[in-house]
Order: C-alpha cells, then sequence, then structure tokens
C-alpha cells in the first residue's frame, strides 16, 4: 500500500507507533464475530478474511475473542490457551503481516453473559446474579480461581508473542467477565475482587501487570473499558471516569478506547444505528481517556466515512479509527480512501445484519457485501466472460442492479427495466424511512458501477413480453421483487376498492405530504423486519396515536436482538400502542373509523376508534406474472432475489452477485 502522504485525509494515513511497533495508518480493524472457527483451530477462513483487510489498507486488526483460558475454550474460538495451534498462530500472523498489517488478539471470557435466552451452561461470574438477558446466574469464582484465570490470560499473551503476535486487546466491557467485576450491579463480593473501587478494578489491574511482566514493553496492551453501561447501579458516565482514573495511575496501556451498553436492555447501545447521532461515542471516549494522559485513544462508534475518521484525529478527540461493520462491508475501505476512490467504497448501512447472522450461529453475511469471506474480496473485480451475450434484466432494485452491474462488466450488452423512474426498488423507499439513510448507498454504488460498464437502464417501462423479445436476449434475469399478501382478517372487498393499502403503498403516499394527519394510525404486522418499524415511527410523528396489532407475542420477532431492542425503545418514547398475540375482529367497521382488536387466544376485544389510516405489513409473495408470459420462449431464464425467494436486503443482493457471476 502507498505510504505517501495522503493530502485528503492527511490525519487518517499518518503513521503512529505503538509499544515500539510502527503502524502505516490509524485505521483499526475492531474486534468483529466471525462465526469462521468450528474447530477450535485456525481455519483459512479467518486467514482469508483478515488477509483482505490487511491487502485494503488496515495497519492493526483485532481478532474476535480468543479461546485463553482453561473456562473459555470452545468450538467457535481459536484456542490459544495450553500453548495450542503453534503452527496456525505463526502463519495466521505472517500472512497478514506480509501486508503491513499488526494482529492482536483479544482476551475476554462472556461470564454469565448470553446474547439471547436460554441459561448458559458452567457459566462463571463475580457474583451469582443473573445476567439482564438469559437471567443465567454464574457460579461466583473464587479468588484463587480468579489468580489462576488472570495466569491464563497472561500465559496466552506470551504464547501469541512468542507465534509473534503484536499484542492484545482486554475487552472489558458489552456486560463481559471484566465488565461484571468493575460494575458494583454485578460485583457484590466481600474479597479483594469486591466492593470499593479498587477492589473492583483489581482483576484488570492485575492483569494488566501480568501481561506486561510477561511479555515487556514491545507487546501491545490495549483496553477497552465500559463507558455507560445503562444498567441502574451500573456503570455510568462518573463512574467510567472513577474506573480510568483508578487504573490509569496503577498500570500503563498501549491504546485507551471505550465501548457502550451490557447484557441488559441496552446491549444495543454498543452498535448504534442511524437513529441517532453519528459517531455519538467519540467525544465522550476522549473525556473519559484522559486519565490515562498521553496514551493514544481509540474512537468507534457508527464511523462509517473516512471524513468522520480524519477529522477525529484533527480535532485531537483520537489517535487511531476503530472500524468494525465498515471494514466487513468492504475491505478495501483504507486503500480506496487513501486513492481517492470514496465512490468505489461499498459503505456500512448500519442495520446490523452482520450481528443478527453471527448470533444466529451462522459466518458473518452483510447487506452491502455480497462477498463477504470471499478468497478475491479486496478490490474485486468480476472476471471477463469468455462468450459475450445480450442480458434483459427485469427490475431495478437492488437484487436486479446487483447483477445487472456485474454482468456488463463482464462484458455482456445489458439492458434493465424498471418500473420505476429510480433505481433501488423497495429499498429505496426504506432509505426514506428513519434509520434507513445509508441503505442509498447500496444502490448509488450500483448505478454507479452499471454506468462504467455501459449497462443500459430503461426506467419508468413497465416492460411486456414484446419490449423483452425486441432485445433479442440470450438470457432474462427477473428481479420482479414480491408484493404483500392480502390480510385473511380483512375482508376482500377492500382490497378491490383500493381502500386499503399496505405499508409499503401507504408511505409511497404519504411521504409525498408529510404533514400532520388527525385520527389514529393503526399497523397489522404480520412482517416483524425493521422497514415495518421504521414507517410506524413515522407515522407515530404525525397522526394523533398509533397502533401495532400483531398475532404474535412480540414485535420484531425476524430482527436482531440489538435491533429489536432499539425498535422496542423508540416506539415506547413515541408513545405507540402495542396489541401482542391479536388480529383485527369482525366486529371492526373500517368506514365508520372503528376498529376491533381481537385476543387471539382469549378473544378479548379492544376497540380502537378514531381511525384514519389502516395498513398492513405482511409475509411477501413474489411477482410472476411477466416470467409466466416468458416461459413459452424458451429463452434462458433466472429468478433471483424477491422473485424467487421473499427475503431481506442481504438475501437481494447475495443473489443478484451469484447470478452476475455466473450468468
Amino acid at each position: 500500500m502507498n505510504r505517501s502522504t495522503n493530502q485528503v485525509y492527511p490525519n487518517l494515513f499518518s503513521p503512529i507507533t505503538l509499544a515500539g511497533k510502527e503502524l502505516q495508518n490509524r485505521i483499526v480493524h475492531a474486534a468483529m464475530s466471525l462465526r469462521y472457527t468450528t474447530d477450535g483451530n485456525v481455519s483459512e477462513d479467518v486467514i482469508n478474511y483478515y488477509v483482505n483487510r490487511a491487502k485494503g489498507g488496515v495497519s492493526l486488526a483485532i481478532t474476535e475473542p480468543m479461546g485463553t483460558t482453561r473456562w473459555n475454550v470452545a468450538p467457535r474460538r481459536i484456542k490459544v490457551f495450553g500453548k495450542s495451534n503453534e503452527d496456525g498462530l505463526k502463519r495466521f500472523v505472517d500472512e497478514v503481516g506480509n501486508h503491513e498489517c499488526h494482529m492482536i488478539g483479544q482476551l475476554q471470557d462472556h461470564g454469565r453473559g448470553n446474547h439471547e435466552g436460554g441459561r448458559k451452561e458452567g457459566a462463571i461470574g463475580a457474583s451469582p446474579l443473573p445476567d439482564g438477558i438469559s437471567w443465567t446466574v454464574p457460579r461466583k469464582i473464587s479468588s484463587e480461581e480468579i489468580k489462576v484465570m488472570i495466569n491464563d490470560f497472561a500465559e496466552s499473551s506470551a504464547w501469541l508473542k512468542y507465534c509473534g503476535w503484536s499484542g492484545v486487546e482486554i475487552s472489558a466491557g458489552h456486560g463481559h467477565i471484566f465488565h461484571q467485576f468493575l460494575s458494583s450491579n454485578s460485583n457484590h463480593r466481600d474479597d479483594e475482587y469486591g466492593g470499593n473501587i479498587e477492589n473492583r478494578t483489581r482483576l484488570i489491574r492485575d492483569l494488566i501487570k501480568n501481561v506486561r511482566d510477561l511479555n515487556g514493553k514491545d507487546f501491545i496492551i490495549g483496553l477497552k473499558l465500559p463507558g455507560e453501561d445503562g444498567v441502574e447501579g451500573g456503570i455510568d458516565f462518573n463512574e467510567s471516569k472513577r474506573i480510568s482514573e483508578k487504573i490509569a495511575n496503577d498500570v500503563n496501556v498501549d491504546y485507551i478506547t471505550f465501548c457502550w451498553g451490557a447484557h441488559a436492555d441496552s446491549l444495543y447501545w454498543h452498535l448504534p444505528d442511524l437513529h441517532g447521532e453519528r459517531t455519538p461515542f467519540i467525544k465522550k471516549i476522549k473525556e473519559l481517556s484522559k486519565p490515562f494522559g498521553k496514551t493514544p485513544v481509540g474512537a468507534l462508534g457508527l464511523i462509517t466515512d473516512p471524513n468522520e475518521g480524519d477529522h477525529a484525529i484533527e480535532n485531537g478527540n483520537a489517535d487511531l479509527i476503530m472500524l468494525g461493520r465498515p471494514l466487513v462491508t468492504d475491505a478495501a475501505w483504507a486503500k480506496k480512501s487513501l486513492e481517492g476512490r470514496e465512490s468505489q467504497i461499498r459503505y456500512c448501512v448500519s442495520l446490523n445484519t452482520c450481528w443478527q447472522t453471527i448470533t444466529s450461529g451462522a459466518r458473518i453475511k452483510c447487506d452491502n457485501n455480497p462477498r463477504v469471506g470471499s478468497s478475491d474480496e479486496t478490490d474485486w473485480k468480476p472476471k471477463t466472460s469468455e462468450k459475450k451475450k445480450r442480458i434483459v434484466i427485469i427490475g431495478t432494485g437492488v437484487s436486479g442492479m446487483e447483477a445487472a452491474w456485474i454482468a456488463g462488466a463482464r462484458g455482456h450488452e445489458v439492458t434493465v427495466f424498471g418500473s420505476s423512474s429510480e433505481v433501488g426498488g423497495k429499498t429505496r423507499l426504506h432509505s426514506r424511512l428513519p434509520g434507513g439513510e445509508n441503505l442509498s448507498s447500496i444502490y448509488d454504488y450500483q448505478e454507479l458501477r452499471a454506468s462504467a460498464n455501459k449497462v443500459k437502464l430503461e426506467l419508468g417501462v413497465l416492460a411486456s413480453k414484446k419490449e423483452i423479445l425486441s432485445r433479442d436476449p440470450d438470457a432474462i434475469i427477473f428481479a420482479t421483487g414480491s408484493s404483500m399478501t392480502w390480510p385473511s382478517s380483512i375482508l376482500e372487498e377492500y382490497k378491490e376498492e383500493g381502500f386499503i393499502l399496505d405499508i409499503r403503498e401507504t408511505m409511497e403516499l404519504l411521504l409525498e405530504r408529510p404533514s400532520k394527519q388527525p385520527g389514529c394510525a393503526v399497523v397489522l404486522d404480520q412482517d416483524h423486519t425493521k422497514m415495518t418499524y421504521a414507517a410506524t415511527e413515522w407515522l407515530a410523528e404525525r397522526f394523533d396515536k398509533t397502533y401495532i396489532i400483531t398475532p404474535r407475542d412480540r414485535i420484531a420477532s425476524d430482527e436482531a436482538l440489538v435491533n429489536r431492542q432499539g425498535i422496542y425503545a423508540r416506539l415506547y418514547k413515541k408513545k405507540v400502542e402495542l396489541l401482542t398475540s391479536s388480529d383485527l375482529g369482525k366486529n371492526s367497521e373500517l368506514e365508520e373509523g372503528k376498529i376491533c382488536a381481537i385476543n387471539i387466544y382469549n378473544e378479548e376485544e379492544i376497540i380502537i376508534n378514531n381511525v384514519s389510516l389502516l395498513t398492513f405489513s405482511t409475509p411477501r409473495q413474489p411477482n410472476l406474472k411477466i416470467v409466466h408470459e416468458m416461459i413459452e420462449t424458451g429463452i434462458d431464464m433466472h429468478i433471483i432475489g424477491d422473485a424467487n425467494t421473499p427475503g431481506n436486503v442481504s438475501h437481494a443482493t447475495s443473489a443478484g452477485n451469484r447470478i452476475g457471476n455466473i450468468i
């Protein structure tokens, strides 16, 4: 990577030295769970992932938590404890280091923490108190076991150094075990590791001393502390300051950063989305880091654009820019920024699909990077096709546009028909709703790449069989999307009259006249994904009262926990009434503005009067009318995205990417 001074982002691309090790720039890959490890060994996939980020210009990368004590060895963690994986760890760091990137391993133990429901078997913790999400009550770890745990962590860090690694990060936030010791909410001990702040910070301080003693000054020790955890009796901003002062007065680290939230109702704080301000933590992190003096400060939290990182360093608020989700989305984020190719960056949309996939146990996925984890991911370019074809694509949503630009880049003659005057499909609508702003970067990127590859866009055209055949296509790709099904609890006659529209149609109309509306808005929710709730938030700001009626026992069932928590928080703040385990009842009088919500279990009725809007969000069915008309032609046909199986944005972009590469 070119190490010359960058005139646009001179701060972001200036070198810095940590523990005697020079970093070529200030861009750090923050720890992200990937789920590329399945047996405790160093996999080819995990090495490949970090090699791609190193090729893309990252100067320092932090792994997801590693198996570094006898308590946290697990198949999903690379095993370090017990001097394991020597060959794999050496090869890992060598291959990444070939691209001028330093690797450090993360030291962390979940303790009692568990993301979802279900008790965590064999959990240990500071005190036998329940986890805020799973209600797991851990076994209280003894003071003797604490010393063993500290020794395990320290010896594992020494093993990493022996294998060529540059350091470790101690992850003491997010509600994990170090956090559990630091917080008086979760630490009710009466021994040397509990009680006053000196005792509650002893585990961290002793660990840092042990790691330093074993590894010396030329080994990076990074520390991530809790900023504000959002838990009553836990760690607020002032308590975090006190913790910082105590640790900084006793031990030294090579960089310091802070994180937000805990294993509680505040878990969603640690992955901020676009429902709040951008870069919400930078100034707070700088303030909390003051006790550490000149120790380099790492900024993190919803930093997606190189300008944001460069300004943070220029303003003295940060020394390192720590990115997780943006580097999942584009392995070459740094390289493209350095070379002035910002328009070619695939930007993070901050909707946390990555977090949703890994917490389900699957390998990481991304809405805007269908190729995450592929061997040629960095600055990937489609391979030229051996045979040039005429390809017609029906649909300009993100699935069709992904297929279009790739097919064009492979040398095909591509024509895309779209009934709308703009590309993006339903994703464009979502981008206009609360929290969806960054979704526009998906179709903006696709449209730019399509233009660069001479794809012809026929916008505002509802393609007919005749129109398609006039292009004499060798192949047709149908990306015609899907439509919401009519709810069985609403009479069919209303469908014929156009009296009630689905939530997408409703928002298309209302966004053009966003003034206040009298009466109540009611959303029948059989969808449970984020776009439905973004629309509901918008409605709640304009109607006197807004209701959600859903047959399920909660809302947002199909969303990641961090998204679901945020959805609940925002809807409750906007006073949206949630009627769960309910459906529309027969006693509704829609023309009179009266809706009856009936509980599906005990048939109890709730009457909602003065209803001026009823809309629905339901499971979708593929739009296949034009497909059926074209079957008899015998032309090579492919159905992708929602037209094949309705799904989310990640599903759509992945389908488009796949067909674009094989057609």
